[in-house]
């Protein structure tokens, strides 16, 4: 099952999400020398534009990985703050009480100049709501510029070493030369046995689940 998943992938077109990371790679050189440039990584609406913004400036003054871990404490922050969350998403809050808020919060977890600069516009011009997204979108175009392609595979148990490293292997055959595998396992009991494999842009479902409720609409339809 795990092989044949495999095998389907390697089958299917080259990956355009590894693609896209080969490209964003050599953007990266030429955000030094114009920063103003567009990456080729896809961005879309408000959150897009924020954190293609925040990605130029991280390349720019250099500090690209300390902004990506300022944000991932922020992101943890508020998703184990309930209050904070909220704070971020009232757009009912005052802007100066709002900065003067996260000047406390920004200055705990020691954030860099850059990422405390971000946040201050975002309040400024009452964006906080747009967190999550950014930091989202922002994670994606560091990746990519690191040449590095997501993937993650679902299972009903928690698959063995030797069972992972197959699946690894295999999809490390699909990489590009100097893109590196970053692989997520993930347990989902809901979907009784077999593997779903998300790499990139591509999608392998040949989970036990989907396979019953593809033979019970089957049967519906002969019905």
């Amino acid at each position: 099952m795990l092989r044949s998943a495999v095998s389907l992938l390697a089958r299917s077109q080259r990956l355009t999400a590894s693609g896209a990371a080969r490209q964003a790679g050599a953007q990266v050189r030429t955000f030094a020398e114009a920063p103003l440039q567009e990456p080729t990584v896809p961005t879309h609406g408000i959150h897009g534009r924020y954190a293609l913004a925040l990605f130029q400036a991280g390349v720019k003054e250099g500090d690209l990985d300390k902004i990506d871990k300022d944000l991932r404490a922020v992101e943890k922050l508020a998703d184990g703050n309930p209050m904070f969350a909220q704070f971020l998403r009232d757009p009912s809050v005052p802007k100066k009480e709002k900065v003067t808020a996260l000047e406390e919060i920004l200055g705990k977890i020691q954030v860099s100049k850059t990422t405390h600069s971000f946040f201050e516009v975002l309040a400024e011009n009452n964006r906080l709501n747009e967190v999550p997204k950014i930091v989202t979108t922002f994670e994606e175009l560091v990746v990519s510029a690191r040449g590095q392609v997501k993937a993650t595979v679902t299972t009903a148990q928690k698959l063995a070493q030797n069972e992972l490293a197959e699946i690894k292997k295999g999809l490390d055959g699909l990489l590009k030369k100097g893109q590196t595998l970053l692989l997520d396992q993930k347990v989902e009991p809901a979907i009784i046995g077999g593997v779903v494999i998300d790499i990139g842009d591509k999608h392998i479902d040949l989970s036990i689940s989907t396979r019953i409720k593809k033979i019970q609409q089957l049967l519906t339809e002969t019905i």
